[in-house]
């Protein structure tokens, strides 16, 4: 099954003989591509200038394909078919979570964030085995303790706080992120490993969304991010546990380019997706069983509607290295 992103200006998206086509217009001339809807999950539109066809929405709407429409925060609008309702006392459950409840899953999502910050870390640090990286393992693994003794949700973002302020130094300080790197920026972002984090964390986010809505959860209603007027709140809780390991990993495997390059050009957007599809579709063990990451990601939101609704045991998943 495919995920399709478009991130080419003067596209157009229409569907024939039961086929998505997508037609690209540059200054070579036109081409076009066909996939089989049969064989797809989501589209998600990552560029303004996109037109898209009637026949089209209602074919993804049969089939339950959902469609994004995407900028650098991720998903701001979605096409989900009316028959694919959602369960309505979870999305109660979910409104009216208590704060014990609320703390102790924001306490197993800011686990898993920080656990994983330091799998990555040691994952990049495999070849070179730098010292420095090394002590920064060991301070990340010393706030990693921290976590289960907060008491509130500010304490546990400041704990969160700190192991990003190691986490991103390290990438920085030894040569793991692109030179021009100097320290995290989210929205207007114009440095290019910025730009390049804010992009995989929105196609990141289209696959959180995704598997949400697949649950039946409500995404605006956060369980460690408050709620704000139109921000996607659990997405943003459940892309915490991944961002490091889906996207920071392949923001540095792409320092190379990204240093000759000052602006998130087509090709990079594209070996950008490329690289994050191959790891959601890269098997790891789950359950004593090897599984594709996707499939991975969607089960884990299945335990986090059982923890809302039944006050079963969430775990976060936690990558290995």
């Amino acid at each position: 099954m495919k995920h399709i992103v478009i991130v080419k200006f003067g596209s157009f998206i229409g569907v024939k003989s039961q086929r998505l086509r997508v037609v690209v217009k540059d200054k070579d001339g036109e081409s076009e591509t066909q996939y089989p809807l049969n064989r797809l999950k989501t589209i998600n539109i990552a560029k303004r200038g996109v037109s898209i066809s009637s026949d089209l929405i209602c074919a993804l709407s049969s089939r339950g394909i959902k469609l994004f429409i995407s900028d650098y925060k991720g998903p701001v609008s979605t096409l989900n078919s009316i028959n694919n309702h959602g369960n309505v006392m979870l999305k109660i459950k979910q409104a009216t979570i208590p704060y014990s409840l609320r703390l102790s899953l924001a306490k197993q999502f800011m686990f898993g964030k920080i656990k994983n910050q330091r799998a990555t870390l040691l994952y990049l640090n495999k070849n070179d085995k730098n010292q420095q990286v090394n002590y920064a393992c060991d301070e990340i693994k010393q706030i990693l303790s921290l976590v289960e003794n907060t008491f509130t949700l500010e304490e546990l973002m400041g704990v969160e706080g700190s192991a990003a302020n190691i986490y991103f130094s390290t990438l920085k300080n030894n040569g793991l992120f692109p030179s021009s790197f100097i320290l995290r920026e989210g929205r207007g972002a114009t440095e290019i490993t910025n730009s390049m984090l804010n992009f995989g964390y929105a196609i990141l986010s289209t696959y959180a969304m995704n598997a949400i809505l697949n649950c039946g959860l409500e995404p605006y209603i956060g369980i460690f991010h408050s709620q704000r007027y139109g921000r996607l709140s659990l997405v943003q809780d459940i892309i915490e546990e991944y961002r490091s390991w889906v996207v920071d990993r392949v923001v540095s495997k792409l320092k190379h380019t990204a240093s000759d390059s000052n602006e998130l050009s087509t090709e990079i957007k594209q070996a950008l997706i490329s690289n994050i599809q191959h790891t959601f579709q890269t098997k790891y063990l789950y359950k004593n069983k090897k599984i594709a990451l996707e499939h991975i990601l969607q089960r884990q939101l299945y335990k986090l509607s059982g923890a809302i609704v039944n006050n079963t045991q969430y775990k976060p998943y936690l990558f290995k290295w």
